[in-house]
């Protein structure tokens, strides 16, 4: 009686087995039907049977890690990822986690599914999911479904160490710019403390983007931790220290906290042990002209490009230091109803314009496309009667 209990029990289990393992073939032979299939309703009904038939065997615990179970489940999710994706949200997270499982090795280091698939033709599933993944995040943060790129940028980290050919890397697809794309979800979402941990990561890695340093400063000042808002710039400033977006970042932030003349203080102790750092006179003269302080503001600008005729900088800002200046001559004449007062102010003007040109046509040479100091020079040169520089300048925005 026992032997027969035990010979039914050995039946049921290899029946259980056979059945799970009839499933992985049936799937395996559902997608070939579906590859080869021409009719597109067709196609669909093969691909939702073999769909069926993977999520029997990968729920299944005798087939659930079976490496022909991750084989065949990789394609199928792919598929679906990639043409029905109302038969499952989330294919692309389950074909991305399938293909990783397939490059796992056995003892001797060979790819566990290689009997069924070539490793070349597994790691092209993988980056076909990476390019996916990354576009999948990108709709998702555009559907201000935040949470949802994020996880779809944390998915892309696991294929980058597997890419050993950087096919990801050629579609610009980098660890950098994954960290970048997630802060800003990680920002929409006002998780701060994501966004800084994203931040910092960017930081250490030297990420060449100035901005990443006045993002958190903002998070902290936000935070009330002004002490640090302010490391963060400095650090910025370290690194791209003729960064104007940060030039401009640090002095407003020293305004807000009506500390200018710390700042102004650090610069003239930095100067005098640096007479010939043209980026420092550059630094205080922005400041100067922020505070509307002209001569100040006119003098360190002229000391920066003695000291380095070619930054765009010092070039620019002395230009349109000129420029606005000579805009506010002109209002003034344009308000007056005194002839004399008038002819005097609108001679200053011109004076002030003709100053500017020479600035604002050196950093146009430096920099061709900075749309700022061309909508200067259109103006300018309007002003001026040069009616066909000022449209060459206007068409050149317009291509901007």
């Amino acid at each position: 009686m026992k032997r027969k209990t035990l010979t039914l029990l050995y039946l049921l289990f290899f029946n259980i087995a056979y059945s799970q393992s009839h499933n992985i073939t049936s799937a395996a032979i559902l997608l070939k039907q579906y590859k080869s299939e021409k009719d597109e309703s067709i196609q669909v009904l093969k691909l939702k049977e073999a769909k069926d038939y993977i999520d029997a065997a990968y729920s299944n615990e005798s087939t659930s890690n079976e490496p022909k179970m991750w084989n065949y489940r990789a394609p199928i999710y792919l598929q679906i990822a990639l043409k029905e994706p109302s038969l499952d949200e989330a294919a692309i997270l389950k074909a991305t986690e399938s293909y990783i499982k397939c490059l796992q090795r056995d003892k001797k280091g060979r790819v566990i599914v290689r009997k069924w698939t070539a490793e070349e033709d597994v790691l092209e599933g993988l980056v076909q999911c990476g390019y996916k993944l990354f576009n999948e995040a990108i709709e998702k943060y555009n559907a201000k479904e935040y949470e949802k790129a994020l996880q779809y940028y944390d998915a892309i980290f696991d294929i980058i160490p597997l890419d050993n050919e950087d096919q990801l890397k050629r579609g610009n697809i980098t660890k950098e710019t994954i960290l970048y794309n997630s802060f800003f979800a990680a920002n929409k979402k006002k998780d701060n403390l994501k966004s800084k941990e994203l931040l910092q990561q960017l930081i250490d890695i030297n990420f060449n983007e100035p901005a990443i340093y006045i993002y958190m400063s903002n998070i902290y000042l936000e935070e009330n931790n002004t002490d640090k808002a302010i490391e963060y710039l400095s650090l910025g400033r370290e690194m791209f220290e003729d960064d104007q977006a940060l030039i401009n970042t640090e002095i407003n932030l020293y305004i807000q906290l009506g500390k200018t003349s710390d700042l102004l203080l650090k610069l003239g102790e930095a100067i005098a042990l640096d007479e010939e750092n043209d980026i420092l006179y550059f630094n205080r003269g922005t400041i100067y002209d922020q505070q509307g302080d002209f001569a100040n503001a006119e003098k360190d600008y002229l000391t920066a490009l003695n000291l380095n005729s070619s930054s765009f900088g010092a070039n620019y800002n002395l230009g349109a230091l000129y420029f606005n200046t000579g805009v506010s001559k002109n209002t003034q004449a344009n308000s007056t109803s005194n002839n004399n007062t008038y002819t005097k102010l609108k001679k200053e003007a011109e004076g002030f314009f003709s100053k500017a040109l020479p600035f604002l046509e050196a950093a146009h040479k430096l920099k061709n496309d900075d749309k700022n100091t061309l909508l200067s020079l259109k103006q300018l040169y309007y002003l001026n009667g040069e009616y066909a520089k000022s449209e060459q300048m206007k068409k050149l925005i317009d291509n901007l």
